[in-house]
């Protein structure tokens, strides 16, 4: 019997056969991705429901040296999905694992298992009719809370920088043991989703968009909900509002008047957003699994969903009196700036679908309209996620490497510029591309390469990137790089948790 066999019957005395999947037809849903790379396949899918049969699988699979990748929900729609980054891994899919453990009103915190979704908590503070809100991204409403935490991703309110505000992780290393980090480490602790430090180094970072361990449980910061809430949609025709919107949102942030993660979105990224929002069948018809489209086409889709060629989400929170000084100053300061941007009243808003999502988001109300289904295994998608300085010269710098690249390549530039502190901005740039045209997937896996090599020569280094593109990125960071397999040789010297992820792989240094 080969080794992944036998582990995988001793794993079934452990989660029962009904939690190991290993049909033909199941595999191929988490084999498919919107990478350019093409499908990859698990060699099974294993959902335990806690930690002790976690440590029961990592005894099995270390004995028998199979290597396995653990997801929470596999919503990560243009990183991977849920694939892995080698065929024939198994797949420890922690979606059971699904409890609420805490929601402390009066100090606005939580506490989840990796199951939890951005849908269930926000149901949950809703039923109990608990007045904190939460953060949520763009994309899907069943994605698990803790598994964004972990992949440092970005939201649209204040709390938008998730890992800044989370608080207080459980790990289960590779040799079983379950570690508490922060103040979680003193029994009895009373301060465990409260104060990040802790006592000692700090470790939590270690377990983010990293494979040193598994994360089954994720405290993190709530935010009460403010007496008075109010979005900001402008709207901006010229192709070069994007660069003066910078320099006027760069003070606005830094200042706290704009506090939330907001965004300016290039049209053809609002677009791409719009048909994941409940608008598919009204915009691919018309654009293209590319989004390529004449003028005309692109004239009469901005009048449908109030949109310009660049678009700004923002939003203010706190009293009455301070959201209405502070509209007055953004709309003043834009306004001087940009004479010819356009703010949307609330109506306007609610009859798009685009502004209404970003209302949404802006509030911290997952998008339940959500859909991708129709996308997958036919669209490629893939997100390249260079951050950039929050100045008109560095976002300048990056659209243009964007917009030559992908001209290079037969695409289409789609991004949009989140500003998380005012500070930096992540520049989120959407590779379209019709993944079942095989020459095609190979440009765009070129041109995905290539805009990493140019972002990367230049001092734009990612937060995050596709599953198949972590080794490419890792190889540019010298001895990071060596310091990352030190660390993992130290807590998974046998290799088994996650080979790949983030380019850590010891099988890489043999």
């Amino acid at each position: 019997m080969e080794p992944i066999d036998q582990a995988l019957k001793n794993i079934e005395e452990v989660v029962g056969g009904e939690y190991i999947l290993t049909s033909p037809k199941v595999l191929k849903k988490y084999a498919l991705n919107m990478i350019a790379s093409g499908n990859i396949l698990p060699a099974a899918v294993v959902r335990p429901a806690s930690v002790e049969e976690i440590q029961a699988i990592l005894k099995i699979v270390n004995e028998y040296r199979v290597p396995i990748w653990t997801l929470s929900c596999g919503q990560n729609h243009g990183y991977g999905l849920a694939c892995a980054t080698k065929p024939g891994m198994v797949i420890l899919e922690l979606k059971r694992m699904n409890r609420i453990l805490e929601v402390n009103v009066d100090l606005g915190y939580a506490l989840v298992e990796p199951g939890v979704t951005f849908r269930q908590l926000y149901q949950y503070l809703q039923d109990n009719n608990i007045p904190l809100w939460m953060d949520v991204p763009s994309a899907s409403p069943d994605a698990s809370y803790l598994g964004n935490i972990t992949e440092r991703g970005a939201g649209y309110t204040p709390l938008g920088e998730k890992f800044l505000f989370s608080c207080g992780m459980e790990v289960v290393l590779a040799n079983g043991q379950v570690l508490r980090t922060g103040t979680g480490a003193l029994p009895g602790t009373k301060t465990w989703q409260i104060f990040k430090w802790g006592y000692g180094p700090y470790l939590d970072g270690l377990f983010t968009s990293s494979n040193f361990g598994i994360v089954t449980k994720a405290g993190f910061w709530l935010m009460p909900k403010p007496p008075a809430y109010e979005p900001l949609a402008v709207v901006m025709e010229e192709p070069d509002a994007v660069y003066r919107a910078v320099e006027v949102l760069r003070p606005l942030k830094l200042n706290m008047v704009i506090p939330n993660g907001a965004c300016v979105t290039h049209v053809r990224k609002a677009l791409g957003l719009t048909a994941c929002w409940g608008e598919s069948k009204n915009i691919l018809p018309r654009v293209g699994r590319r989004f390529d489209y004449d003028s005309e086409v692109l004239k009469g889709l901005k009048k449908d969903y109030s949109l310009g060629e660049w678009n700004f989400a923002g939003a203010l929170y706190g009293p009455p009196e301070t959201v209405r000084t502070y509209r007055k100053i953004v709309e003043e300061a834009l306004t001087r700036a940009i004479p010819k941007c356009r703010f949307l009243d609330a109506a306007e808003q609610a009859a798009s679908p685009y502004w209404r999502a970003r209302e949404k988001a802006m509030r911290g109300e997952p998008l339940a309209e959500f859909d991708m289904s129709g996308w997958v295994g036919k669209v490629g998608a893939e997100w390249i996620s260079p951050v950039a300085p929050v100045t008109n010269e560095h976002v300048q710098r990056q659209i243009r490497i964007a917009e030559e690249t992908y001209s290079k390549y037969g695409f289409h530039y789609a991004a949009e510029l989140i500003l998380g502190t005012g500070r930096d901005l992540h520049h989120i740039i959407w590779l379209l591309f019709d993944r079942n045209d095989l020459e095609e997937r190979g440009r765009a896996d070129q041109c995905v390469r290539e805009m990493y090599d140019r972002y990367c020569d230049v001092g734009y280094l990612p937060y995050r990137s596709s599953i198949d593109m972590g080794d490419h990125l890792m190889r540019k960071l010298g001895h990071f790089r060596d310091v990352c397999h030190d660390l993992k040789r130290v807590f998974d010297p046998n290799n088994i948790l996650s080979p790949g992820k983030s380019g850590v792989d010891l099988e890489d240094l043999k």
